[in-house]
């Protein structure tokens, strides 16, 4: 199954609701579909309220709602799938599917914290030129204004010189939990998405050299996120998915998450000693071919105004961004 937070394109923003891909590349309005359902099919009075709670409009909030929520959207899913005629409504007149084509497509989650992790690609670690015996996993927290949706424009800060990219593999935690051992890792996730864990270098170079890591990997919109959950189900093996980053359609990542020094497990068991709620993300890293890998006399790879930043892991989806000029007048900081 793929879940997405969206709206038709024509729509405000405000009104972005959850959705399933269905067959014929039509994307299903959850709530209005199952409302529909439980009012016509099961003669529920309560329908429209009882729709309203399970199928929340955020992705984390629906996970929330745990095995109840799930068996709506199966029931939403099926009921959708039967119906007959391209022009299906909802009780208030509203369509029940449009075309992927049409919608606009959000972060998939807005979660309590994104964890990214560092350093799990051994021939990331060697074109960094980065020499370390890991103890743990490096990670870190990303705040929520880095996130942006699939197919939003990337802000590239006019101070910024060196901006990179980092497609990543990004895990979507389903239940509540804490201290969850390797053995039982994959039962707490709910399925998986993809992340940019965008990064401005010299920035991060001068924080690393207080012993510190921030802005480097927190100016907005520098952790897109999409197109949508992919449930576990439908990715039998996380563990063996190619990973691939295009500029301008220029392939410069190509690696595959068998490559992971911290593979999934790992990660969650080391993670999860802090509680992991629905919705968190865990971000597992990115392989090599990043621009700060570059050799002196190497064309530069870092991102600039116009390009076009594709990142692609295999069995998720594909995030298209564009890279724009920045549009902050003032500045708090002289770098």
């Amino acid at each position: 199954m793929k879940m997405m937070r969206y709206n038709h394109s024509m729509e405000a923003v405000g009104l972005a609701r959850l959705g399933v891909l269905l067959s014929g590349n039509r994307v299903g309005d959850m709530r209005a579909a199952y409302a529909r359902y439980l009012v016509e099919e099961r003669k529920d009075p309560q329908g429209r309220e009882i729709a309203a709670l399970r199928m929340q409009p955020h992705v984390a909030q629906f996970l929330a709602t745990g095995a109840p929520g799930w068996e709506a959207v199966r029931i939403a899913c099926d009921y959708l799938e039967k119906l007959d005629g391209g022009d299906a409504k909802g009780l208030d007149g509203e369509p029940l599917w449009i075309s992927l084509d049409e919608t606009r497509l959000h972060a998939t989650v807005k979660p309590s914290k994104v964890i990214a992790v560092g350093r799990n690609y051994a021939e990331h670690l060697k074109e960094v030129g980065v020499k370390i015996d890991m103890a743990v996993p490096s990670a870190w927290i990303k705040a929520s204004s880095t996130i942006i949706g699939p197919t939003r424009d990337i802000e590239k800060p006019s101070f910024v010189t060196e901006m990179d990219y980092e497609t990543e593999l990004a895990i979507v935690i389903g239940k509540r939990c804490k201290n969850v051992p390797e053995s039982r890792a994959y039962d707490v996730i709910a399925g998986y998405t993809v992340m940019n864990d965008v990064s401005a270098r010299e920035i991060a170079r001068i924080e690393r050299k207080e012993g510190n890591q921030l802005l480097g990997k927190m100016f907005d919109g520098f952790a897109p996120m999409g197109p949508w959950l992919v449930t576990r189900d439908e990715v039998p093996d996380p563990m063996n998915l190619r990973i691939k980053t295009r500029v301008n359609g220029e392939v410069r990542q190509n690696g595959n998450t068998s490559d992971m020094i911290w593979p999934i497990p790992k990660l969650i068991a080391y993670l999860s000693q802090m509680t992991l709620e629905p919705g968190d993300v865990i971000s597992t890293g990115t392989p090599s071919g990043v621009a700060a890998g570059r050799k002196p006399d190497q064309p530069s790879w870092f991102l600039q105004p116009g390009d076009v930043l594709e990142s692609e892991v295999e069995g998720v989806g594909t995030m298209r961004n564009k890279i724009i000029e920045d549009s902050a007048k003032d500045r708090s900081w002289a770098w």
